[in-house]
């Protein structure tokens, strides 16, 4: 099959992983890349051995990857529609759900697919725990639990400031999200607690910076089925042994590695068992594991037809439920999540 020539259009430390994924694929080729600084684009072309760093007004190729912040995404995004070529960005879709509405409608007019990260709902863990659910073992699922409990990226991050800018919720909470509405349906209604508990953060380098958004978020979630979670996404935790995600059944609990990576173990303990046990999970249905494989998700698609699953539908949905999860915050009140499309239940 025809192989998916693609380019990358923003060269920071994401890129990095992306790049180093599809290099490994059989499924598309890394054409070119780009960035608002030249330079760092050339830099990043020679370090990943792509032929060549062309300028933003020059994006041409099967497939474009926007890994700018989100304040660029519907900016860039609706260029690339426009030009008729399919596009894959970075999470969160955009800053807002009426930006996100407003790209997917023009992707609709001019007939272009879009898709977006998260991924990693794609990688074997996720497809295992999926299994699990499907074949009834951990019975009828009722309800689950998410925890994104860190001390905050500052401590790695060189410039962590548009992280604080969208918080935990919208910077890390899209994993947790997209896996759970993955697994267990889309989201229905919301209850949510927000506060920014330490807003003057040190950077490595000892420099301060003002976190804008809540730090610290706690979130109770029913899907349209009526299964309940409860998630916190918080940067204000300095340790914890809480599970990242567990599932429960009425006949048992799944428990899921971290959903921002691709790899790690998958626990079941059944109702009549004393003891946990690791399940066997599935081979990928694309050729690489790792970051990017929503890329490759919706490279398959172009080649074969079939459909995708890392869709820009999906990320609205969570871009629906963040934003209803902060209302409920404000307000103190239960809020209602828009309706999700259907491609939600593709599962």
């Amino acid at each position: 099959m025809t192989t998916i020539r693609c380019v990358l259009v923003g060269c920071g430390m994401v890129a990095d992983e992306y790049a180093r994924t599809l290099r490994r694929s059989r499924t598309v080729d890394l054409v070119a890349c780009a960035d608002i600084d030249h330079g760092r684009a050339a830099a990043f072309a020679d370090r990943h051995a792509i032929p060549e760093a062309v300028p933003l007004e020059r994006l041409e190729a099967d497939l474009v990857i926007v890994l700018t912040p989100p304040t660029h995404h519907l900016e860039i995004g609706s260029a690339v529609v426009r030009s008729g070529m399919p596009v894959y960005l970075e999470k969160p879709l955009a800053l807002s759900s009426r930006e996100a509405e407003a790209l997917l409608t023009l992707a609709d007019q001019h007939g272009v697919l879009v898709g977006a990260a998260p991924d990693t709902f794609l990688a074997p863990p996720a497809q295992a725990a999926a299994d699990a659910i499907t074949h009834g073992l951990i019975g009828q699922p009722v309800a689950a639990t998410a925890a994104l409990l860190s001390p905050g990226p500052e401590r790695w991050h060189p410039a962590p400031e548009p992280i604080y800018a969208l918080g935990p919720l919208l910077d890390m909470g899209p994993y947790y999200l997209s896996t759970l509405i993955y697994l267990l349906g889309p989201i229905a209604a919301v209850h949510g607690a927000a506060a920014a508990c330490r807003p003057i953060r040190a950077k490595a380098s000892g420099a301060l910076f003002t976190a804008t958004a809540p730090t610290h978020v706690d979130a109770v979630l029913q899907t349209t089925t009526g299964i309940s979670i409860t998630m916190t996404s918080s940067f204000d935790v300095q340790a914890t042994m809480r599970p990242h995600l567990e599932i429960y059944g009425t006949d048992g609990t799944l428990i899921l590695p971290d959903p921002n990576f691709h790899t790690g173990a998958v626990r079941l303990r059944r109702r009549d068992e004393d003891t946990w046990h690791t399940l066997p999970q599935p081979p990928p249905a694309l050729d690489v594991i790792g970051r990017s494989m929503g890329v490759l998700d919706i490279a398959q698609a172009l080649r074969t037809g079939h459909p995708t699953h890392a869709t820009g539908d999906l990320a609205l949905h969570v871009l629906h439920v963040a934003e209803a999860i902060r209302q409920a915050a404000a307000t103190g009140a239960r809020c209602a999540v828009r309706p999700a499309s259907t491609l939600m239940s593709s599962r």
